[in-house]
């Protein structure tokens, strides 16, 4: 069958998802290039006209391209600005061109053509939600929502195929410069490393989160942290300020892809008395408090090596993880999610160090309990909530073990448990990462 030169995009679309979905079930899945209206103009350029709902990654997917060659094309610094009825150019389609795009030189390898992006087929079965399958995957629901054309996520079917869309690859950093981890996903510490020990500064901002550059041997390293919060998928901007010996400055300007994380999903019946600490007017003050300290920045890394976990038990039992999103008496789940991970052990169990700093915070909270706040340095900052016994002090300076507290259940708390919080630069981040991987440290 031929090119049909008076099928429109969205029909277009719709048929390449058909030729996914009847893939065999489990294997991962390339989605086949969408059938483009051919032309003899060479000047003609495929075009489409956003409409309400449209993302780029979701009209990348229609079109079996890339969000970056899409921003290329249409010169879009920000992914998530789009307006309705915005006519974008197509890449790679007859007749697409870019104002950005370099002419065409015969001495020259012709340009890798953009990965497609790949899915995996899930048959859905007894029990499952659109919800639980979005963490299970670690999508967004709006995501696997788009991809499959869902306009109702209450209404599965038991073997109702489903395309997951895989993690997009992360676009390359510009030379010079390095990301740890290199597939960022919610909830991440992420670790921007400058290989240019010519420069004497750095300077960055990573969406709007002020970078602090610190030297490291050779080079320069900054600590961003990456939200939890549902909404904060995509690709995100980083504008970086250098200066060298003989003060002359740059500028240099990449995104980072942020993935969603695989949180779960928990549901908590509350007693009357604790869904009382849920006032938003007591949280807001209790925010506000805690805002003020972890939003203090100390330029000495206090800490060496990797974090070690705050208690010494052998595989303690997680209760809730960091990011899990949790519903309240049948209610909706919130947008965020956990602000830390949740050690189920008994109370009066000791609580450690698990790295080097100074106590900025040792004192009861009406919704956190009794708490020991510890300022690492370089804006990292660990918490533990809950306890039953605070042991250190406000301004005391510890070491990794050094006692801090015991294990309780106070202020809003259904059992004995440790809770422990992490932020870097007032961002809520998965202590896991800190205990598995070792964060450079400055000269």
């Amino acid at each position: 069958m031929g090119y049909n030169a008076r099928m429109d995009p969205a029909t277009l679309a719709r048929l390449a998802l058909l030729a996914a979905t009847l893939a065999i079930s489990g294997v991962n899945t390339k989605l086949p290039p969408p059938l483009l209206t051919p032309t003899s103009d060479a000047t003609t350029r495929t075009t489409y006209v956003t409409q309400a709902g449209d993302t780029l990654y979701a009209i990348a997917l229609k079109f079996n391209t890339t969000v970056a060659a899409l921003q290329q094309a249409n010169q879009i610094t920000n992914p998530n600005a789009l307006t309705v009825g915005q006519t974008l150019i197509i890449p790679g389609a007859p007749g697409a061109s870019s104002a950005t795009a370099p002419s065409p030189n015969p001495s020259r390898s012709p340009p890798t053509a953009a990965p497609t992006p790949s899915f995996e087929i899930y048959l859905v079965r007894a029990g499952d939600t659109l919800a639980q399958l979005a963490a299970q995957f670690g999508v967004s629901l709006q995501e696997l929502m788009r991809v499959n054309q869902i306009t109702n996520p209450n209404l599965l079917e038991v073997g109702q195929r489903l395309l997951i869309p895989q993690p997009a690859p992360a676009p390359p950093a510009p030379d010079g410069i390095t990301l740890a981890p290199q597939t960022v996903k919610q909830g991440d510490t992420l670790i921007i490393t400058l290989h240019q020990p010519e420069i004497t500064s750095a300077q960055g901002v990573f969406d709007k989160q002020e970078l602090n550059f610190q030297r490291a041997g050779a080079t320069w390293n900054a600590l961003a942290g990456i939200s939890r919060c549902a909404n904060y998928v995509g690709a995100y901007p980083v504008t970086l300020t250098l200066r060298d010996a003989q003060g002359n400055t740059s500028q240099t300007r990449f995104e980072v892809r942020v993935n969603a994380g695989a949180f779960g999903l928990q549901d908590l019946t509350l007693t009357s008395q604790m869904a009382a600490l849920l006032d938003p007017a007591l949280i807001n003050a209790e925010n506000a408090r805690v805002g003020e300290i972890i939003g203090a920045f100390t330029s000495e890394q206090k800490w060496n090596g990797v974090f070690r976990l705050p208690l010494d038990v052998k595989n303690p039992r997680i209760s809730t993880g960091f990011g899990e999103r949790r519903s309240y008496n049948g209610g909706k789940p919130g947008l965020c999610g956990h602000e830390g991970t949740d050690y189920a052990v008994p109370g009066g169990t000791p609580v450690y160090a698990p790295a080097g700093g100074i106590v900025v915070l040792a004192e009861p909270l009406k919704v956190r309990g009794n708490v020991v706040f510890i300022d690492h340095g370089r804006g990292v900052f660990s918490a533990f909530y809950h306890l039953s016994e605070i042991v250190a002090q406000k301004g005391q300076r510890v070491a990794p073990g050094d006692l801090v507290g015991k294990v309780g259940s106070t202020g809003f708390s259904t059992g004995a448990h440790l809770h422990w919080s992490m932020w870097v630069n007032g961002v809520y981040v998965n202590p896991a990462q800190w205990m598995q991987e070792e964060i450079p440290s400055q000269k």
